[in-house]
């Protein structure tokens, strides 16, 4: 994914998101109508708060918010089939992966390198001479936290005059799936939650909110198909599915689906 394209995604994100809160104030959105996105509207500025509230209103989430998913895709004749579990490690992922979406920019040539060689669990070299004393700082900091649980297995920067930082990448296949996409799933998710709490706090109502993330489901058809992320606020539903590579081969099948949906 190039930079542009993830700001672009977040943009359209924040932009649909932000038609919602005006339609709250003005108490024009109703169940199941779906606001369209102005891709001319400004992006919501999130207040450093915001991150700390995302676990807390994960947990007001009740039986009947998230059931409305799953009525709502029972409506189109699709069944969910399974729902990952939470797992332990996902507070880590989340982490890293806010991080890394954060500072892309910076990032984006490590991870490339990275992709690049993790199905052999070689060695790479990255030459960060020329970067800014900050993308260094944000560049090391990232690789000391792989290395930390163990999704980098070695890791080590070497100082003026060589500017390099030499790791050896792992096969655990959890850190080939956070590297390969999982990561962007969940930094997309985060900001769709921070983005539903800023709308919250600016128009002073609590909106309905639930998300499901890699969702196993049946087609009308009985064909398996997986779901990156789904949610729905206030009746509007929004299915996203991240690609980190090409994304040419998979657009006949996601139009096939948004068809269903």
């Amino acid at each position: 994914m190039e930079t542009d394209d993830l700001r672009n995604l977040l943009e359209r994100i924040a932009t649909s998101l932000e038609r919602i809160a005006d339609s709250v104030e003005t108490g024009t959105l109703s169940k199941g109508r779906e606001p369209s996105i102005n891709n001319d509207s400004e992006e919501i500025i999130l207040p450093d708060e915001i991150t700390s509230e995302v676990e807390e209103f994960e947990t007001r989430e009740n039986a009947e918010e998230e059931d409305a998913i799953e009525k709502f895709l029972s409506s189109k004749n699709i069944k969910i089939k399974v729902v990952p579990p939470e797992d332990a490690a996902d507070d880590v992922i989340n982490s890293l992966a806010e991080f890394l979406g954060n500072h892309y920019d910076a990032l984006s040539e490590l991870l490339a390198k990275i992709k690049s060689n993790m199905q052999r669990g070689g060695f790479i070299t990255l030459a960060i001479k020329d970067y800014t004393q900050k993308d260094v700082s944000n560049t090391c900091q990232f690789c000391t936290r792989l290395h930390e649980i163990a999704f980098l297995e070695q890791y080590k920067y070497f100082k003026s005059p060589q500017f390099l930082i030499k790791a050896k990448t792992t096969t655990l296949p959890t850190a080939q799936n956070f590297f390969s996409g999982k990561w962007l799933e969940r930094f997309v998710l985060q900001t769709v939650q921070k983005s539903v709490i800023a709308i919250s706090t600016e128009v002073g109502k609590e909106l309905d909110f639930s998300y499901l993330i890699n969702p196993q489901i049946i087609l009308p058809n009985g064909n398996d198909f997986e779901l990156d992320l789904i949610f729905h606020v206030n009746g509007s539903f929004y299915w996203i599915e991240a690609k980190t590579g090409d994304y040419q081969q998979h657009i006949s099948k996601y139009s096939k689906m948004s068809k269903m949906i």
